[in-house]
């Protein structure tokens, strides 16, 4: 999660572990029904549900923030922006570099207007963790958004289906 997710978080959690002290501090479990009580143990589930709804909400940004435009010589990728491979490197090996150098950042990449690439795949994907053992997603002809996604589970299914 970002920084601010975190702080947000804290405070929530801060707040109503406060409140809950305050609550047998001050006596009020001796005077009040064990409906405060309840209300402060129903205050824990929404901090609980408020951080399940970030945590959600930020891998689904994620997610959107690893989509990838590939092309011949090109890829675009919305946090890096055009990528051109190094000497030798596959449009795979330049995406698969993209995505294990991403920090996630809330700006977007501009293409410039300028530059047109073509692009041939679209790939989305879904997960991608220890620089691409773990790569799950799903690929997409450019030309054609209404197609059939096709899914893929490794770096080889990726290979198998851009080389298509």
């Amino acid at each position: 999660m970002r920084k601010s997710n975190w702080i947000v978080t804290a405070i929530a959690a801060v707040a109503a572990g406060v409140l809950l002290w305050m609550w047998f501090a001050l006596g009020f479990n001796h005077v009040d029904d064990p409906l405060d009580l309840v209300v402060a143990v129903a205050w824990w589930l929404v901090v609980a549900a408020v951080v399940a709804g970030i945590a959600w909400a930020e891998s689904k940004r994620r997610e959107k923030m690893r989509l990838a435009f590939v092309g011949e010589g090109v890829v675009y990728n919305p946090e890096a922006g055009l990528v051109m491979p190094d000497a030798g490197e596959t449009e795979l090996g330049a995406l698969e570099r993209t995505l294990a150098g991403m920090a996630f950042p809330d700006e977007v990449a501009a293409l410039d207007e300028r530059v047109r690439p073509s692009f041939r795949w679209v790939v989305r994907s879904r997960k991608f963790d220890r620089n691409g053992e773990v790569w799950e997603g799903e690929v997409l002809p450019a030309h054609d958004p209404d197609a059939e996604p096709k899914p893929f589970a490794s770096r080889e299914d990726l290979a198998a289906l851009l080389a298509a």
